[in-house]
């Protein structure tokens, strides 16, 4: 994976008002993330996915910068993209916290919000 831009993101606030700025016109970003052993400030992987979910974006491939930074790899979602459990479980937690945004809930395939709002 050749690393293109990157953001140091020191918490998952940050992470979100970047998403916020940029889900609608970019087409990737490499969050670098500290590992936790390193006591370091960084958004701790299920949020930074959590917050992804919500402006339509996902997580892709993850490499090892170094010893103690890692990079993952954020696109926006394919609308008919398939949605593994993880990321359902997580998308009706952020529905149900009302922390989706309009750009979120369009990524999100009719049939899937449908299933979610059955159960929720």
């Amino acid at each position: 994976m050749q690393i293109t831009e990157t953001l140091y993101a020191t918490s998952r606030e940050a992470w979100r008002e970047w998403l916020a700025a940029h889900h609608g016109y970019r087409t990737d970003i490499r969050l670098v993330c500290y590992k936790k052993g390193t006591g370091k400030p960084s958004v701790p992987y299920d949020d930074s996915v959590e917050e992804a979910i919500c402006f339509g974006w996902v997580d892709g491939m993850t490499r090892s910068l170094d010893g103690e930074r890692y990079a993952l790899r954020f696109t926006p979602r394919k609308k008919r993209g398939k949605w593994a459990a993880s990321n359902l479980r997580r998308l009706e937690t952020m529905i149900a916290l009302g922390k989706m945004t309009d750009a979120g809930l369009a990524a999100v395939p009719d049939d899937v919000l449908c299933g979610i709002s059955k159960h929720g």
